[in-house]
């Protein structure tokens, strides 16, 4: 889950010489890894630009940009948002991948700038120098837009941002990293099944096709290996991964996976092509086609026998008719039978074992 802070500054000079001119927190020797911004010159070459950048630089800059608005003395100047991400959205634990995980996010960070402000000015950095050392990213808006109009407040609430974060993630995370977006803003987040998108949607299509052709878990295997999908076991339990290429790279996707917290025993991140593609939800599956199969045979066998055996009911029906009928007539004889005997009178032929010991 990416954690969002928003704050209005009245100093874009302070903030600008704090993100990129202060030294690592950490004592490292990179305080900023990734740079991008939008109506502002880089240091650098056009679409690359350097990670040390000169805050004074950016600074003067800012300060032109606000003199062009009717009230060239604003007490407010920057907007600074900060954007924190958490281990599973973007590891550091490897320093070599580091400097591709920074890359990500500024990619991440500049088409979400470009959608909710295309004609601002503004500049972002990516660091991980922090306490936590989580990447997180810094970006500076000018409250100022080059046209000289104001940028209205009312985008800077937190509650907008973070809503419009997510939905921005849900749509371009998997493009950029190549992983699945757990929006924790959803209901369905702890889902048995995730919506995978891109290459990892076409290939849990080819996993649903091939599992609806085949009869057994050997034969759905044989089907995925025809395709170009491999499977194998990725620990003791037993769950899989699928391997298989996309655009001649090499790829892997687990079957299935959540994180879970332990305390709290919420489900903190979903990855994998859903929970129906793991080798014990396959068995079952199998088991249960195989049942339904052979039942669908049973029942057009009964069918089958009811259409012949039609005439059998009806004469079934018929006799209990006619034991109904006689039934009533041998009523009806014992009841002549006590009048005759009796004087007319209904008497009992019998009487309970109780009534007599109770007329003893």
């Amino acid at each position: 889950m990416t954690y969002i802070k928003s704050h209005s500054s009245t100093s874009s000079w302070g903030r600008l010489h704090y993100i990129f001119d202060d030294e690592a927190h950490d004592g490292s020797d990179h305080r900023v890894l990734s740079v991008a911004g939008n109506n502002i010159r880089l240091l650098g070459a056009r679409g690359h630009p350097n990670s040390d950048q000169s805050g004074y630089y950016l600074n003067i800059q800012f300060k032109n940009v606000r003199k062009k608005a009717w009230n060239s003395h604003k007490h407010q100047q920057a907007q600074h948002l900060i954007l924190s991400f958490s281990e599973e959205e973007f590891s550091t634990r490897d320093d070599e991948n580091l400097k591709e995980e920074a890359n990500q996010i500024n990619m991440l960070v500049k088409q979400f700038m470009y959608g909710e402000f295309p004609d601002c000015q503004w500049v972002s950095g990516i660091q991980c120098d922090g306490e936590g050392h989580k990447l997180h990213a810094h970006v500076l808006i000018n409250s100022v837009k080059p046209d000289g109009k104001c940028v209205r407040t009312n985008k800077f609430k937190i509650s907008k941002l973070r809503n419009n974060w997510n939905d921005f993630m849900d749509e371009n995370y998997l493009a950029v990293t190549g992983h699945v977006y757990v929006n924790p803003f959803k209901k369905d987040k702890a889902a048995s099944n995730v919506k995978p998108k891109g290459w990892q949607k076409q290939v849990q299509e080819t996993l649903e096709w091939a599992k609806n052709k085949a009869e057994t878990i050997e034969n759905y295997l044989t089907i995925l290996r025809d395709k170009g999908i491999t499977v194998s076991r990725r620990n003791k339990r037993g769950d899989w991964s699928y391997h298989f290429k996309v655009n001649g790279k090499d790829k892997t996707v687990r079957d299935f996976y959540q994180r879970i917290d332990k305390k709290s025993g919420l489900v903190k991140s979903t990855r994998g092509l859903g929970k129906d593609y793991t080798p014990t939800s396959l068995k079952e599956y199998f088991e249960n086609k195989k049942e339904v199969f052979s039942g669908g045979k049973r029942k057009k066998v009964i069918r089958k026998n009811e259409r012949i055996g039609g005439s059998g009911r009806v004469d079934e029906r018929r006799r209990i008719r006619i034991d109904g009928k006689s039934s009533e007539q041998r009523e009806s004889s014992n009841e002549t039978g006590s009048t005759e005997h009796g004087g007319g009178h209904h008497e009992p032929i019998r009487q309970s074992r109780h009534e007599s010991d109770f007329e003893r």
